[in-house]
């Protein structure tokens, strides 16, 4: 009987001390990120081991708000940095149907804004495999709508 309680009152006592050590651990490590100079040196850490980064982008993907601050800041950066911007939209094009998706909402924004139509216009008609199915796509549309006002 003895015996066994001083294995429950060990036990407790590992488990207490096993708490304490954790939630130590953890104030500590909140305490030292505080100082401006040790988040950078885990900033740096982060940005230069792979598996490290790899990891905190999945973390990052997880939640709803990262994933909007990633977003925001790559396409404000993107907006100031040719590089950025081709790799970014090497990546769009990449993924057709994350392609499509982006057509999509930036076609009202390109019809609200004249210079923006006139310059999707003019990359439209550079490439001749799209102006030709865009073409024939207008054509097969107005046979369309000339034989529905025939139907009526």
């Amino acid at each position: 009987m003895k015996t066994k309680i001083k294995k429950a009152i060990g036990i407790v006592l590992a488990t207490f001390t096993l708490s304490a050590c954790a939630q130590k651990q953890e104030s500590s490590v909140k305490d030292m990120l505080k100082d401006p100079s040790q988040q950078e040196k885990v900033l740096t850490l982060m940005v230069e081991d792979h598996d490290l980064g790899k990891k905190y982008i999945a973390k990052m993907m997880e939640n709803d708000h990262a994933t909007g601050m990633i977003v925001d800041e790559l396409v404000r950066a993107a907006a100031n940095d040719t590089i950025l911007a081709g790799k970014l939209s090497e990546m769009i094009t990449r993924y057709p149907d994350l392609m499509l998706l982006t057509t999509h909402h930036f076609m009202p924004v390109i019809a609200a804004h004249g210079e923006l139509s006139d310059t999707f216009c003019d990359h439209t008609l550079e490439h001749e495999n799209l102006e030709k199915t865009l073409h024939e796509k207008m054509d097969g549309n107005k046979k369309m709508d000339g034989n529905k006002k025939m139907d009526h």
